[in-house]
């Protein structure tokens, strides 16, 4: 545990991508303001893991102390799997450990969120300052001198396999997008942009580009390794907070709790799993729950009475031996390992990429809209046909294989990843806490798949994919392990090629009812969180079930604000890390209008 600090005037419980921005701007612009980040991890600074793109997934590998694995309770819906959500645990959050995929909100996601000073006009200019947007020049709906670079990481480099994906996919009646990222684009393909910086190939985190400039300024504070316990009240005003070292981060840490007194606000910023049990062990949560576990009542709220993610698939394909993947790095290839590092010296190469170069935002046709079922046509008459900016399903390719290396036909196989993951899914969950200790797990219940129509739309999106995978020159067929276990004799059954496809004649696959629950049961054993959990502290009014208000109050205390992903009272068709930026640069607004401080 860091230098611990006895009194300040701001405290953030929790040192995520919104806090690290919220606190950044505040600090940048009243240097003389103490303002103090609790962060349960380690530091970021610098750690080659979180700077080099290509190196993002080994905050997933087990043992990692960059990110927490919450559990969710066994669910049959999922097979009796108890699924896994990994979320970010360093200084920057989910920024610092994500896949730097750019992609942002529609403008009907902000504005279906229906608050006062949140709505897409507002939330726009925000969405521009925070950026420098190196992909095109002169484009109105982005900026050019923020904190956060966004690129191609290199322009001139664009893989085969990803050109051979947008070709297929426009001949399969995808539109190539101008700008699939405009708030307005809800179907279409393009090049995918990423949190980069082109010139030195560093991955564009919240700790690095809000919070290290500021490392002069000895009044930004700054404990990792630490856990925040609870939120501390005077009545119902938030005082402070009650911290202890976190001995997940640092083992044998003494457990000794400190106070930490807060002159001017708490903001509880620990993200969408970490800030409703927070608040919880605070007293602010359902009342009942809450005296069940002898903890002290301040406001009875509906805290982590919801729950929402993406659904993810990541289903694989065999390609051609000289298909440019990141297999070989994944695979510690040591003459493709050194010749990267050299090239990551000048910024450049396999290291300053995340191997996600191409996807879609995806609308079914008509026809297709008849494919997927009855349950899912009144949601999209009421909810998707109104709002074309909107994409039922998003979808990536990625260059490599992403699981254990052991699970390859051979060592230098090389693979691609459909990877399909639902924008707007229907099933909810919920996280409670079950007891005082702060180290105890929460009563998780994720909801994946709960409702039928979630499955009914990826089972569109399965088949949707397999087409534009098939129909590539790069395709050598479906890795049958983990594809669905088509009947004997169907038109559907896994194939394996020799070289590339026959495509001049080949014909969409006709699947039977019996192929369809095949797809069903391979969805409800390999379905996954897309890393993209919201809405456990909802920001609405507290008639509607909110537990915030639109200035990130939390509803029957003072000089408490939330400010994270938790308080999205709706979600976004698409991977969050933008949205979670923008909340910080909101709640700075916020914070400093109504504190009369100063905001550049």
């Amino acid at each position: 545990m860091s230098q611990i600090q006895k009194e300040v005037d701001i405290i953030f419980v929790g040192g995520g991508t919104a806090a690290c921005v919220a606190a950044g701007r505040l600090a940048k612009a009243n240097p003389g303001l103490d303002i103090l980040l609790v962060e349960q991890g380690p530091n970021n600074f610098k750690e080659p893991n979180v700077v080099t793109p290509a190196l993002f997934l080994t905050h997933q590998a087990p043992g990692s102390k960059t990110a927490t694995f919450w559990q969710g309770n066994k669910s049959a819906a999922l097979n009796g799997r108890s699924p896994i959500v990994p979320t970010g645990r360093m200084l920057g959050g989910g920024s610092s450990i994500n896949f730097l995929m750019y992609t942002r909100a529609s403008a009907s996601d902000f504005d279906d969120w229906n608050t006062d000073g949140w709505s897409s006009k507002d939330m726009l200019p925000l969405l521009r300052k925070m950026e420098t947007y190196h992909i095109a020049p002169d484009c109105e709906s982005h900026g050019y001198d923020g904190p956060l670079n966004v690129s191609y990481a290199d322009r001139d480099k664009f893989p085969a396999v990803a050109q051979s994906y947008l070709e297929v996919a426009q001949k399969r009646g995808v539109p190539l997008a101008k700008d699939k990222q405009d708030l307005n684009t809800g179907h279409g393909c393009q090049r995918w942009a990423k949190w980069i910086d082109p010139e030195t190939g560093t991955r564009q985190d919240a700790a690095h580009r809000y919070i290290h400039p500021l490392s002069d300024n000895k009044h930004l504070h700054i404990m990792t390794a630490t856990k925040g316990v609870r939120v501390l009240f005077d009545g119902t005003e938030a005082i402070g907070a009650e911290v202890v070292a976190d001995k997940d981060t640092e083992e044998g840490a003494d457990q000794t709790p400190h106070v930490i007194k807060a002159r001017k606000l708490v903001v509880v910023s620990s993200g969408t799993l970490g800030s409703p049990v927070v608040l919880q062990r605070s007293g602010v949560g359902e009342a009942e729950r809450l005296k069940q576990l002898g903890i002290p009542v301040i406001s009875d709220l509906p805290v982590g009475s919801t729950f929402e993610d993406h659904n993810l698939v990541l289903t694989p394909y065999h390609v051609a031996d000289d298909t440019e993947t990141i297999d070989p790095i994944l695979a510690q290839d040591p003459n493709v390992l050194e010749i990267a590092r050299a090239q990551y010296t000048q910024g450049k190469g396999a290291l300053a990429t995340n191997w996600i170069d191409a996807g879609s935002k995806l609308r079914p046709t008509p026809k297709e809209l008849e494919e997927i079922g009855p349950a899912f046509a009144p949601i999209w008459k009421n909810y998707f046909e109104p709002r074309p900016d909107k994409p039922v399903m998003l979808q990536a390719l990625v260059k490599g294989w992403l699981g254990p290396r052991d699970m390859l036909p051979y060592k230098d196989a090389r693979m691609i990843l459909m990877g399909n993951y639902t924008g707007y899914p229907i099933s909810r969950g919920h996280v409670y806490i079950t007891s005082k200790d702060a180290y105890a797990a929460p009563d998780f219940e994720t909801g994946y798949l709960n409702e039928q129509v979630d499955v009914d739309v990826q089972i569109w999106a399965y088949k949707q994919a397999r087409e534009i995978a098939r129909r590539m020159p790069q395709y050598r067929g479906e890795f049958a392990a983990l594809h669905p276990k088509f009947p004997e004799g169907s038109a559907a059954a896994c194939v394996k090629l020799d070289g590339p496809p026959e495509v001049e004649n080949l014909k969409d696959i006709v699947y039977t009812s019996e192929d369809n629950k095949a797809i069903e049961a391979y969805l409800r054993q390999f379905m996954e969180t897309t890393w993209h959990p919201v809405g456990t502290v909802l920001m609405k009014p507290k008639e509607q079930g909110g537990c915030v208000d639109g200035r990130l109050n939390v509803y029957g205390t003072q000089n408490l604000k939330v400010a994270d992903l938790s308080i999205i009272p709706g979600n976004v068709g698409a991977n969050t890390n933008s949205t979670a930026l923008v909340v910080g640069e909101k709640a700075a607004t916020i914070i400093a209008e109504d504190l009369g401080l100063k905001l550049d």
